[in-house]
Order: C-alpha cells, then structure tokens, then sequence
C-alpha cells in the first residue's frame, strides 16, 4: 500500500503497532509524558478517522514517541504522517527535535552505499539450493528465486492467515540474504533437525546482516524484522517458517513430476513443521497430486 493513499488513522494505527502499544491506554500513558492528556476514546477516534487532530505541537508529540519507539524510521514515512493530518511536512527545527534523543534515518541513501548494497544483494542470485544439489537435480534454483516465489505466497496469504503482510513479506525477502556470508547451509533433513548448526549459521548471517544493512544507515529495522524471525517467538515468524517449508514443498513437488527423483526427505521436513489447516490443507493437495504422478 503506498503511504501517500492513507489515512491518518490507518497511519496512526500502523505506527502505534510497530511501536509495540498493543493497546490504546498503552499509547495514552506514553502520549500523557509529553504532557497531552486525553481519554482513550479519543485515540479510539483517531484510529477509526472519525477525529483528525489538527494541533501541530500534539502531532509532533506523536511523531517523536513513534520514533523513540522505533514505529518510524525516516524521514519519508514522518512527513507522510504529518501530512496525512493535514500539517505539511516538518521543518528542519522540528526534525531536529523529534528525532534529538533517537536513531533515525533521513530519506537519502548515498549512491556509492547504494551501489554496494546491490553489488552484494545481487549475489543471491548465483547461490544454488544445497539441498536441490545433493539430491542431484538439474539446474537446482537459486536463493533469490525461492525468496521471490516465498514472497508471492507471503503477500497473498497474509490477510487470510491474519497477520502483517508488510512484515511478512520483509521476512522472505531477508531471510536469505544472510546465506551471502554463509552459503546455503543444510540444517534439516527429513526428521532430523540439527539445532546447533542453525543457531551457528543464523549468528554468522545476523553479522552478515549488520554489515550489510549498516551501507544504507536503517540497520535498526532490518536487524530487528531478522531477529524476529529468528527468534520464531511472534505469530508472524512462526507462519513465516510454515509458508518457508510449504514453498519447498511445492518446489520438490514440480522437481518431482520433472525429473522422477524422489524427494521424499522434503516432504517429511514439511510434514512435521505445519500446523496452521489452511496451510495443511495446501500440502494435502500437493501429496494427492504427488500420489498421482508416481
């Protein structure tokens, strides 16, 4: 959804959640230390789009608690809240003071960072599935071409399954990108998860992470969206994970019917990690098809 189109309340609710204030009364004590009190009712007004406040001073008390929060994160997405109230955009004073006790970013990444940051990214693209590999399969996808495919599932499963599209679709974008620094290392087969070697291989990619993402000076957001997902401890992790698996499992499906190699490993890896129906549901159909074409 591009940000320009939205309201101020669907903004206002965005960034609250991002900010981690699950409930309004949340937001409300935060709000009442920069002096502006007001019953939960009124952000309830707020969120729905019924009441816009107009009083620039409470807008940049809102905008400077969403930053310290780590809700915004640049300069681009701060002017578009303030815009959407009908206020402009933030003068270079204003800037100065929301952002004065916070780790922000501005809206300009310098082209020389830029170029390096594709320079490494592009990379995904030349590494080859491990495990496509060893189970011999011609011209086994790249890691690039399973984030993409895991971002199309991402992005159409998401209001279905309940959760952040935008978040979830962040995940499987990064989720490989550590494998630069690390190769596509194999920690699951079948039945057999080997815990150790994935704590070891997600340490090494959060470096990997860091570096790379510290080119573009919004190392914050992306280093958190990686640990969330590593840690698998939101709601949003744990279904990235299930759709990460379902997505290998389509895949061995199509190399199946392609090349009659049998991946029953990749299946049995699938099996054991989804629990969501709908998900569930998917993968029955994919082994009925797959009864079929044996």
């Amino acid at each position: 959804m591009a940000q320009e189109h939205s309201t101020f309340g669907e903004l206002f609710k965005k960034y609250r959640l991002r900010s981690e204030f699950s409930t309004l009364s949340q937001f409300g004590n935060a709000l009442a230390q920069e002096g502006f009190i007001y019953e939960d009712s009124i952000y309830s007004h707020w969120q729905k789009n019924v009441r816009v406040p107009k009083d620039r001073k409470l807008l940049l008390a809102l905008i400077k608690i969403f930053i310290e929060k780590g809700g915004l994160t640049s300069t681009v997405e701060a002017n578009t809240f303030l815009n959407s109230a009908g206020q402009g955009y933030l003068t270079k004073d204003e800037l100065e003071a929301v952002t004065k006790n916070a780790h922000f970013i501005g809206n300009t990444i310098t082209s020389s960072n830029a170029l390096s940051f594709l320079l490494t990214t592009i990379q995904s693209k030349g590494i080859v599935r491990t495990g496509w590999q060893m189970m011999n399969i011609p011209n086994p996808e790249s890691v690039a071409e399973h984030s993409f495919q895991l971002c199309v599932i991402a992005m159409v499963f998401a209001d279905q399954l309940g959760v952040d599209r935008e978040k979830l679709i962040k995940m499987a974008i990064i989720h490989d990108l550590g494998e630069i620094f690390t190769g596509d290392i194999v920690w699951s087969r079948g039945n057999i998860i080997d815990i150790k070697k994935r704590q070891e291989k997600e340490v090494v990619e959060s470096q990997g992470i860091e570096a790379l993402f510290s080119k573009l000076g919004n190392l914050k957001e992306y280093q958190d969206i990686f640990m969330e997902m590593t840690e698998r401890k939101s709601v949003e992790a744990s279904i990235f994970w299930q759709l990460d698996k379902l997505e290998m499992a389509i895949q061995a499906l199509k190399y199946e019917q392609e090349t009659g190699i049998n991946l029953d490993e990749f299946f049995i890896t699938t099996d054991l990690q989804l629990t969501l129906p709908f998900l569930r549901e998917i993968f029955s159909h994919a082994l009925a098809q797959r009864a079929k074409t044996k």
